[in-house]
């Protein structure tokens, strides 16, 4: 990555911390760090393992943060072939199309080595802040709300995942993000799934997308079906959908290339089958 991107980066970031900070979620910590580019704070990490307990303090779940480092080391410059469908009358447009218009195949795709992760932490319920914005070079961390697929759980708790077409499921695993398209909610981008576990995201139009529904001000919304407030943020089809405000944000970041962990502490190993798997629906 070359350093004006760094400095882009870093200027994207740091209007995120005060772009988090001022339109936290109502239940979110208040004692998250104020954070700044890397030469501005005096107090920024002089290492790597300080790096990494400042962003573990901040709430990153270990090991998604082993998960994502991990692959990164690995895989860095890899190219991998990953499924993925071209649209009739579209061959250059990364656009989502009817069925019928598409044609399947594969595509070689080269992993990148990004300052900026993300890591979704499915075991909180969608009232948290568990989409956590990780500089790898700070440590700096930002947390936004993010809602989780309709198959998954129609309360604030996400408890089923798979990799299945038509499933309305999140899938957990990494990703790569992709094209930028516009689509039914404004700049949308493509995610390619970097595991088994999620290797179809591209034919399920899994992508980084922004959605009313994903507002702190949804949870509080009365459902006409319950009379009673949601209690929830909305669901997707599977994406991991922010708000409007916070995609406007992010996705300076996200164009220059993210690699995301949607994590479950208990289901990542059997999610490798990319079959359907789950775990107790929590009751409250």
């Amino acid at each position: 990555m070359s350093i004006a991107s760094l400095f882009q980066i870093a200027s994207v970031f740091s209007v995120l911390t005060a772009f988090s900070i001022a339109h936290a979620a109502p239940a979110a910590p208040q004692n998250a760090p104020q954070n700044a580019p890397r030469n501005a704070n005096r107090n920024a990490p002089k290492n790597a393992a300080e790096v990494r307990a400042k962003i573990l303090a901040a709430g990153v779940p270990e090991g998604s943060l082993n998960r994502l480092t991990e692959y990164i080391a690995k895989n860095n410059g890899t190219k991998i072939k990953t499924d993925i469908y071209t649209c009739k009358g579209q061959p250059n447009d990364a656009s989502p199309c009817e069925e019928s218009a598409r044609t399947y195949t594969t595509k070689e795709l080269t992993i990148i080595d990004p300052r900026i992760v993300v890591s979704i932490d499915f075991s909180m319920e969608s009232t948290q802040q568990r989409m956590f914005v990780i500089d790898l070079v700070t440590g700096d961390v930002k947390k936004f709300l993010v809602s989780h697929g309709q198959g998954c759980g129609k309360n604030k708790w996400a408890f089923k995942f798979s990799n299945i077409k038509d499933s309305k499921q999140s899938s957990l695993g990494l990703y790569q993000t992709g094209e930028v398209y516009d689509g039914k909610y404004g700049d949308s981008i493509r995610l390619y799934g970097l595991e088994r576990s999620n290797d179809q995201a591209y034919n399920r139009d899994i992508v980084a997308h922004r959605a009313v529904y994903a507002r702190a001000d949804y949870i509080k919304k009365t459902n006409h079906e319950t009379g009673k407030p949601f209690g929830r943020l909305g669901l997707s089809w599977g994406c991991p959908a922010i708000s409007p405000e916070d995609m406007n944000k992010f996705m300076p970041v996200l164009k220059a290339g993210v690699i995301y962990d949607i994590y479950h502490p208990a289901l990542m190993d059997v999610a490798q089958s990319g079959h359907e798997v789950k775990v107790e629906e929590p009751q409250n």
